[in-house]
């Protein structure tokens, strides 16, 4: 569990790194001297009354967010959220980009049913602004037209009243919503981004977690509890410096508890995956917000468990396609793991993307 060191205004992000057991690679070294320094601007503001504060805010021109991006595994969500859990500000939030532009939309909705003829984008923007003076996003990636829509309008009212914009992202500025339809609608956003943050890329390095787990099979088999303390060490491995807590995720009315979550990694039992009455898009939806998911208590799949086994494809197919890792503790190996006919088909690409997936040389952790 991070540490908070609130009250420490001459920290640093390496002092409270170390606290963590974390030493950081020369590259992230480079990357904590903005997070000092707006670390540093903000905490400065204490000094002041709360009237001199609400007023800075209101009129924020002076400190910029920052805009972190560069490859995978390289520690920029271990990073900002050191940076979130020690910034002594009141008014912050910090959440998956994607689940933000959900809640917008949402709210835009509900706006709209209660006030007629206004841009109820701009009044959300606002609302938003008034919550969370510190907005703090991991994996800022647009896909979808709707987002990009409205995106312009949303922080242009967001930056005017005030908001500093801490997020991560895998590509620059200028990638978000690359070839997208009518992508000159986001261009404002963008050039937006650019004049709010500063604009940081993590210089190439190791893969932290590739780090982690060197050594470490991804598949394990039987269940026991030999097997159970090495999966838990190696989740212990992957989220240090991270707070592990339970998440809620929520489809179409649909809610999935997902019991552990740290460093963008999900951990959660097989029953609660695929013994329940779950969508591929839910497991799409899962797909999208998590780098990796450790699943535990993987049965022997036969015809008796015929649903499981297709919602298990289904979420194998999920994970594949977004790229994500996948760490098992199972009954048997993956390869036989189905031992019935139904799905005898089907499986042999389950099979083949989870021999993939379960091979650190073969995939971006």
């Amino acid at each position: 569990m991070v540490t908070s060191l609130e009250n420490h205004i001459d920290a640093t992000l390496e002092t409270i790194a170390l606290t963590q057991s974390i030493k950081f690679d020369s590259g992230q070294l480079f990357v904590t001297k903005y997070f000092n320094s707006l670390f540093s601007k903000i905490n400065s503001l204490n000094t002041n009354s709360n009237i001199i504060n609400k007023l800075f805010f209101k009129n924020n021109n002076i400190i910029k967010g920052i805009y972190l991006f560069g490859g995978v595994g390289r520690g920029k969500s271990m990073i900002m959220d050191l940076f979130f859990h020690n910034v002594d500000i009141k008014d912050k939030r910090r959440l998956h980009f994607h689940d933000f532009m959900k809640e917008v939309h949402q709210r835009v909705l509900e706006k709209s049913k209660v006030e007629r003829n206004k841009d109820c984008v701009l009044l959300v923007g606002k609302d938003l602004a008034k919550s969370a003076k510190l907005l703090c996003f991991d994996e800022m990636e647009v896909r979808d037209i709707a987002d990009a829509m409205i995106l312009s309008r949303l922080f242009e009212v967001m930056f005017e009243e005030g908001t500093i914009l801490v997020t991560t992202s895998n590509q620059p500025p200028e990638g978000l919503y690359k070839n997208g339809l009518h992508r000159d609608r986001i261009l404002p956003f963008i050039q937006n981004l650019k004049l709010k943050t500063d604009v940081v890329e993590i210089p190439i390095g190791a893969d932290w977690r590739e780090r982690s787990l060197s050594g470490n099979k991804l598949w394990l088999n039987p269940i026991n509890d030999r097997n159970k303390v090495k999966i838990n060490n190696i989740f212990l491995k992957l989220s240090i410096g991270f707070e592990k807590k339970p998440e809620q995720i929520e489809v179409s009315g649909r809610k999935i508890l997902i019991p552990q979550v740290a460093a963008g990694i999900a951990r959660i039992d097989f029953d609660d995956l695929c013994n329940k009455p779950l969508a591929a898009s839910d497991y799409i939806e899962i797909a999208l917000r998590y780098k990796g998911i450790i699943i535990d208590n993987i049965p022997i799949l036969t015809d008796i468990l015929r649903n499981e086994t297709r919602r298990f494809i289904w979420l194998i197919d999920a994970l594949y396609d977004k790229n994500c890792f996948l760490i098992a503790n199972a009954e048997v190996k993956f390869k036989d793991l189905y031992q019935g006919n139904e799905w005898g088909f089907e499986f042999q690409r389950t099979i083949s993307r989870i021999t993939e997936m379960s091979q650190l040389q073969n995939k971006s952790l």
